[in-house]
């Protein structure tokens, strides 16, 4: 993996073409001594008062390399370059991408020269250009470049092979026109980091949290390729169980999946567990166009209950939430009430399956759906081997259920597409979990664990870093508190700062939540409090994959000696 300069992509960067590349080249294998600086400014441009470089390579053994990026369609009408997105908005230029790298890599070369000296090794390191549309295939034309300067959609996405075809021609070029091998020429590691120092230096390191933040997330939104396919299986099979770990895009597929059956007219219901993801979900639809929105939507709980009462029923629910009310009585009650009430929907969607998934919850979906579980149109999301921390029936038990009443295609789900490199690693170590998964390659601050020997240590601590982020300007409603005892009971109860739960917050307020009451639901920066013990996997791998960007952990001592166990695979 090259090391990038700057690590993150500024959010100012709108090219999805620059973001393919910069991804490419961050991820190329065997390039871990190479250097890449994205948008360098040059301020004494040989042409233009102040002039731009996509991209500078800078290779041991290769050179160092200036590369134009033009993403869409591209076309020349006599000597004017025409350049369209992917909005179909056009714009015209008369120099063109071939021109403005050359001047850019001549621009760097002399400030070089200038620095170094003329005699200097640094300032005769092979050098060249290119110009990379990995949006098309590009038949040059013309006597301005070679062919083997250009990159296209031939090349897929291994950048490394261009950086070295670039280098092999120049090399050949040098070679041919003075018949002599240029030793000197080529640059080593050491060479590299001087010419990176000075042509970049470290203002990366001063970049703020919340402007990282932002970049992390625009890069964490985009549809994975995987995510896609899955799409693609949905609309061509009526039963699908979709099987993935936190992050990977399960409730963002069952939204997308939602919107498309209810587009078509069907009558379709959207099932949770969670009461939080669920008020969340209403939001969301109530916001969007109506003919994209379910029929019904919430927690599968909510919708027995009301179905049970409004068929006429009396329902007296027990304070013992583990009485078999909820397991048995209620859902027998449901299916009664289903019947009488002739109940039935086109399509149904149950997302969080790992919580929903027993012989009579699947009896009261067999009876609201036309054709039944056997022939009816389903798609069920969970992650049944980390997250089913509200069911005492095992991952091999729940699938055993649906085979046993129909055929459906299985999807794996496996790219961590929600947590950021650092926290998803912490999960790893920490629980266990998801092992074989594929990270996303979405760099981002390391996580964070603050120790604490008391409760009035632990609100100091606390306190402290709300303020530190407050100065970072990190909005309060990207901040969620979790805990795993409730809020009375918490530290948060303990703040100077107003802390409310997250259902009751107001808008734009920092929002604190149980750890089981989260399941579902993310935010940019989680803080987990009143962490005594690691020992509980499933719960602990639901409070790490709740944070998108940033994650802070406060733990006691113990807990901090069980964790740096648990991370050397004691």
């Amino acid at each position: 993996m090259a090391r990038m300069i700057p690590k993150l992509l500024s959010p100012e960067i709108k090219s999805n073409a620059e973001r393919k590349i910069f991804a490419w080249f961050r991820d190329a294998p065997d390039t871990d001594d190479w250097i890449v600086l994205h948008s360098l400014g040059i301020a004494n441009h040989r042409n233009l008062i102040y002039g731009e470089v996509d991209f500078l390579v800078l290779a041991p053994l290769y050179g160092i390399f200036a590369l134009e990026v033009k993403g869409g369609r591209v076309s020349r009408n006599e000597g004017v370059w025409q350049f369209t997105d992917r909005y179909g908005k056009t714009s015209t230029k008369t120099r063109g991408p071939f021109e403005q790298a050359q001047d850019g890599i001549f621009s760097i070369a002399s400030a070089i020269r200038k620095k170094y000296g003329d005699d200097s090794k640094l300032a005769k390191v092979f050098f060249s250009s290119g110009v990379m549309f990995p949006d098309i295939e590009f038949k040059l034309e013309g006597i301005d470049a070679h062919q083997w300067m250009v990159f296209d959609k031939n090349d897929g996405d291994d950048v490394k092979r261009y950086i070295h075809r670039l280098s092999t021609n120049v090399h050949k070029q040098w070679e041919e026109k003075y018949n002599k091998y240029y030793e000197e020429k080529i640059p080593d590691r050491k060479d590299i980091k001087e010419l990176a120092g000075f042509l970049r230096g470290d203002f990366d390191k001063v970049v703020t949290l919340a402007s990282s933040i932002k970049s992390i997330e625009e890069e964490l939104i985009q549809l994975t390729t995987e995510q896609t396919k899955c799409l693609d299986q949905l609309e061509d099979n009526p039963r699908c169980l979709i099987e993935g770990g936190a992050g990977t895009g399960k409730t963002l597929l069952a939204i997308e999946a939602v919107k498309k059956a209810a587009a078509t007219g069907e009558q379709t219901a959207f099932f949770c567990f969670n009461k939080l993801l669920a008020a969340w979900l209403k939001n969301y639809f109530e916001a969007i166009d109506p003919n994209l929105r379910p029929l019904y939507i919430g927690t599968f709980h909510d919708f027995i209950f009301e179905i049970a009462e409004k068929s006429g029923n009396r329902i007296n629910q027990p304070e013992n939430a583990e009485s078999d009310f909820w397991k048995t009585e209620l859902p027998l009650a449901a299916l009664d009430a289903a019947e009488k009430l002739n109940i039935k929907y086109d399509r149904i969607i149950i997302d969080e399956a790992q919580d929903l998934i027993n012989d009579n919850y699947l009896e009261v979906f067999d009876c609201i759906l036309r054709g039944g579980i056997e022939r009816g149109k389903w798609y069920i999301f969970g992650d049944f081997s980390s997250q089913a921390i509200f069911s005492s029936i095992s991952e091999k038990e729940m699938k055993t259920m649906l085979d046993d009443r129909t055929s459906f295609v299985r999807f794996r789900l496996k790219t961590n597409c929600r947590n950021t490199k650092p926290i998803a690693n912490e999960i790893m170590d920490i629980t266990g979990f998801d092992k074989s998964s594929l990270l996303i390659k979405t760099e981002g601050p390391p996580v964070t664990y603050i120790t604490w020997k008391d409760r009035e240590d632990h609100t100091e601590k606390l306190e402290n870093l709300l303020e530190r982020l407050k100065k970072e300007k990190i909005p309060d409603d990207q901040i969620t508190i979790l805990a795993p005892v409730r809020l009375e009971r918490s530290t948060a109860k303990t703040l100077s700062v107003p802390v409310a739960g997250y259902s009751a917050s107001p808008a734009g307020a920092i929002t604190f939540s149980t750890i089981q009451a989260f399941k579902g639901l993310e935010n940019s920066v989680i803080i987990l409090i009143d962490i005594t013990s690691y020992g509980n996997d499933p719960l602990m791998y639901v409070a790490l994959s709740r944070a998108r960007s940033s994650l802070f952990v406060f733990e006691t001592e113990r807990a901090h000696n069980e964790r740096s166990k648990k991370s050397e695979g004691l």
